[in-house]
């Protein structure tokens, strides 16, 4: 059962990651492009660690250029999530950023032109119920708030799909160590291509300019959850939970989201906002345990 420990702290530490980013793109940078730039250039850094450390021997041209555009896909996933989570609850951003699953569950359809079972459909239901009472509001004429990030949420979901597609065909040709090593610096160049579009090159260097040493050891700690979830995750799969299972088990990344962010307004209200009225609390919760079982009958069906 070490599998389910390794499991279970990947979304811990993603958590983690996604309180700092919350912290970091609201009392740090003055705008998202700043953030997401900061956020993907450490990247590079641990591509260079990895290689360093395993010096893999299977690094073939054509599959890195292919690797590298699912790194880049990875960028477009967080650029799209930052632009929301600069506005939203984190505890909304997350549940709704793990849509992944119908994502994925349309590639194989359009790609591999597999049949979804009935509980496939169903759970793609799910997270669409899910989806729609997270973001409920009287606010709203619809009853859905947020529309316009909602959208770009599900872009982002859709961009991680992508990745998690190509990744998981590349795997079967090539060492984690190599994947990983190009997914890193795809995501960097990402971030670095920011810097051709003149408007946000005024703005990352603007921000670059009054940034202290501290505010970007934020960013290297936030990189550093990030990353640290994603090698749990990994850790799992090695460790024999097979992906179905591991993936069941990380989806309650959400639940750990609405916790710590709970916990950390009721601890630092002076950098943390989330809504923490207790309808808004019950309203996410349950929307997340609908979402979480959506994902879980998804990819279970998957086995």
């Amino acid at each position: 059962m070490t599998w389910l420990y390794f499991a279970l702290l990947a979304p811990l530490f993603w958590s983690l990651s996604n309180i700092v980013d919350k912290f970091a793109i609201n009392h740090i940078t003055s705008n998202c492009i700043s953030f997401i730039f900061l956020l993907s250039i450490g990247n590079i850094f641990f591509a260079g660690a990895i290689y360093a450390y395993f010096q893999p021997t299977d690094l073939d041209l054509h599959i890195a250029v292919i690797n590298i555009c699912s790194g880049l896909a990875i960028f477009l996933q967080y650029f799209a999530y930052s632009y929301s989570l600069e506005d939203m609850d984190v505890s909304v951003v997350i549940p709704i950023h793990q849509s992944e699953p119908i994502f994925v569950l349309a590639a194989s359809i359009l790609i591999f032109h597999a049949i979804p079972t009935s509980w496939q459909v169903t759970g793609f239901a799910m997270i669409v119920v899910g989806i729609l009472i997270l973001c409920m509001s009287r606010q709203t004429i619809r009853g859905l708030g947020h529309p316009r990030h909602v959208v770009v949420l599900l872009v982002s979901a859709f961009f991680g799909a992508v990745s998690t597609v190509i990744s998981d065909e590349i795997l079967q040709l090539k060492s984690l160590e190599s994947v990983l090593i190009f997914n890193f610096a795809g995501y960097a160049l990402g971030g670095m291509l920011l810097l051709l579009v003149p408007k946000w090159r005024r703005l990352i260097t603007n921000d670059l300019k009054t940034l202290n040493f501290k505010q970007f050891g934020i960013f290297g700690v936030t990189n550093i959850f990030d990353v640290g979830g994603y090698v749990f995750f990994m850790a799992a799969l090695a460790a024999g939970g097979g992906a179905a299972l591991v993936s069941v088990v990380v989806s309650i990344h959400p639940l750990f989201v609405l916790a710590l962010g709970f916990l950390a307004t009721k601890l630092f209200p002076k950098f943390i906002a989330e809504d923490i009225a207790p309808g808004g609390v019950v309203r996410k919760f349950l929307s997340i345990v609908i979402i979480v079982v959506g994902v879980a009958v998804i990819s279970l069906q998957a086995m």
